[in-house]
């Protein structure tokens, strides 16, 4: 009976030990979740700030690539002479003799107005570049009148110019700007006629005042504009190539500052740098300094920031969405406006 006795004591748990368990596990539990939480926070706030570090780095990166190859003319240095031979030369998408012009957004569009599908926020600035892109295209037999055909170098695989395409063909000693109307690929001939294809502008004349020596070089030029404007997931770095839809580059970009480098007295080296509405002259702009304002896309990260951000004579700011900002500034040489 004693031994039975002792048994029927052991069976089981009582009550308070049960909640004591309970209790126990409750704690483990919630160490468990806020170590969870801890790293989910972590990680998402590491997540942010390297995917706003590539926004900024990409950003900076494309904006400098075109800057300094605004105005690019092949081994012609500015001494040369460049002919325009389109019609409506002097109009904004084609007036390639201006290297480099910016303007202040006002509310979706910047003068000249262009027909933008989408519009650059009002109290950012507008960088609009013409530079070239290279196809690895040469003349291979000298031109024997200065309105005869382009021979160049054919059956390259991709096609590197087409129908349409505006290009520069360039000697050390001058240079000629004309659209392609006839583009064969197999022999690489290149015809100018007047008129023109479409799109616009088309050739006002088909003499590009020299003959073109064997082994000048024809480059692809491009009227390109950066601007802010919203995105997918909020403002974004968008660019447009001539009259093309615009394209998002980099998300996260809020804010595009621009101050640009006047040579005011021929040295070749900026003495004063000023916002657009101050340049006096685009063509001794030399050197351009760009400030991009980029936040993290997700919220609610950290704490509402009291700070204010300089970018270059703007300042904005404090903001209270919990984004994670950060200001990147660099100042870019114009290679090709520089000895």
């Amino acid at each position: 009976m004693p031994i039975a006795k002792n048994l029927e004591r052991q069976a089981g748990a009582s009550l308070v030990e049960i909640m004591i368990a309970l209790v126990l596990g409750l704690v483990l539990m919630a160490g468990v979740f806020q170590i969870y939480l801890s790293s989910k926070r972590s990680y998402d706030l590491q997540a942010s700030v390297t995917r706003r570090q590539e926004s900024a780095r990409f950003a900076a990166q494309m904006l400098a690539r075109d800057a300094e190859m605004a105005g690019y003319r092949g081994c012609m240095r500015d001494s040369g002479t460049v002919k325009n031979t389109l019609n409506n030369a002097t109009d904004f998408l084609f007036d390639f003799g201006r290297h480099m012009q910016g303007f202040d957004a006002q509310g979706g569009a910047w003068s000249p107005a262009l027909p933008a599908t989408v519009g650059a926020l009002a109290g950012t600035d507008v960088l609009t570049v013409r530079t070239v892109d290279d196809p690895n295209v040469f003349i291979t037999m000298s031109m024997p009148t200065s309105s005869a055909d382009l021979k160049t170098n054919g059956d390259l695989s991709p096609p590197p110019l087409a129908n349409g395409d505006i290009v520069l063909v360039s000697d050390c000693g001058g240079a000629a700007i004309f659209q392609i109307t006839n583009y064969t690929v197999a022999n690489g001939n290149i015809v100018h006629n007047t008129g023109g294809p479409t799109p616009v502008p088309g050739n006002a004349t088909k003499d590009l005042g020299r003959r073109f020596p064997e082994g000048s070089q024809l480059f692809r030029l491009r009227t390109t504009s950066y601007f802010v404007a919203a995105g997918g997931n909020g403002p974004a770095l968008w660019r447009r190539i001539g009259s093309q839809p615009a394209q998002e580059l980099a998300e996260g970009v809020e804010n595009l500052q621009l101050l640009y480098g006047e040579d005011l007295d021929g040295d070749a080296s900026p003495d004063d740098f000023r916002n657009a509405s101050a340049v006096t002259s685009w063509d001794n702009v030399v050197a351009l300094r760009v400030a991009l304002l980029v936040a993290s896309l997700r919220g609610r990260l950290a704490e509402s920031d009291p700070r204010t951000f300089a970018l270059l004579d703007e300042t904005v700011g404090p903001f209270n969405d919990g984004r994670l900002r950060r200001v990147v500034t660099t100042t870019i040489a114009l290679r090709n406006r520089v000895p």
